[in-house]
């Protein structure tokens, strides 16, 4: 598992590396990088061998400050980890450049903490949601004040559509790090019973047979953000799964916020999302 762990050097952005730490102490094939953006601008009065010059050696500074910083958060000790990279990138738009770095590079998982937002937030966007929204790279979302603790519970938020790939694509992070799995899934009235009987049917295989089922009635009173917040809250699982779709017509993506990006606002635990 290669994770790619973004960071700016604030206390908010060290609940990702916790995230990334405690991961390394359940499974031995966690490999990281630490990335951190930053945009070099060249006053014309340099020439441009001063300014690779003054680019080279801003860029060893970083790594050690990075270095540094990693260690506050979570010491010296780094045997856990498979591997272990520090990554100073130049970059003039800080969102595209980790999506970018991260496709080309072959990053499993993008790892990045959040404290939420207000609502002028949240209208207007933030670095998480547009990761979220545009990576084809599956993106951990990690509350700010997340703290160490093993993953026993995944709970997987499932539209039953697509149901048997998804659960191949959670498994490649669950067969790293050795942990239960719970399907979660809200009924609905205007679904096609025989789907859903067939997809009800398929946890009876054996493939499937220890992955636990929780169907619940669809209540129209709150929003799916809303019921998924309080299910979490009381049953209190170490990870939440889903998956969101990223094609949306123009008005979509004006009027209709991404499920996606609200519960990375709302739950208190970390969120793993991926790409439909």
């Amino acid at each position: 598992m290669k994770l790619l762990v973004t960071t700016d050097f604030s206390t908010n952005s060290k609940g990702a590396i916790r995230f990334a730490y405690s991961l390394a102490k359940q499974s031995k094939a966690v490999e990281v990088v630490f990335y951190h953006g930053v945009r070099f601008l060249q006053p014309t009065r340099w020439s441009d061998d001063f300014f690779a010059q003054y680019k080279k050696e801003e860029t060893e500074r970083l790594v050690k400050k990075l270095d540094q910083f990693v260690t506050t958060v979570i010491g010296k000790k780094r045997t856990n980890f498979a591997g272990i990279h520090y990554v100073i990138a130049p970059s003039s738009d800080t969102e595209k450049d980790i999506i970018t770095y991260a496709e080309k590079n072959k990053i499993d998982y993008i790892c990045i903490a959040t404290r939420g937002a207000g609502v002028v937030r949240k209208i207007m966007g933030t670095h998480t949601s547009h990761i979220v929204n545009n990576a084809k790279t599956p993106v951990l979302v990690v509350p700010s004040h997340y703290r160490l603790k093993p993953l026993k519970k995944v709970t997987y938020l499932s539209d039953f559509d697509n149901l048997s790939k998804e659960i191949k694509k959670i498994s490649l992070f669950l067969d790293t790090v050795k942990c239960n799995l719970e399907v979660l899934h809200y009924s609905s009235i205007g679904l096609d019973n025989k789907k859903f009987e067939r997809n009800k049917m398929q946890f009876n295989k054996a493939a499937l047979k220890n992955i636990k089922l929780n169907v619940i009635k669809n209540n129209l009173e709150f929003s799916l953000v809303e019921r998924v917040s309080q299910y979490v809250s009381k049953t209190k699982p170490e990870l939440l799964v889903m998956f969101t779709k990223k094609e949306k017509s123009f008005f979509e993506s004006i009027f209709l916020p991404s499920k996606s990006a609200e519960l990375t606002y709302t739950t208190k635990v970390p969120v793993l999302i991926y790409s439909k």
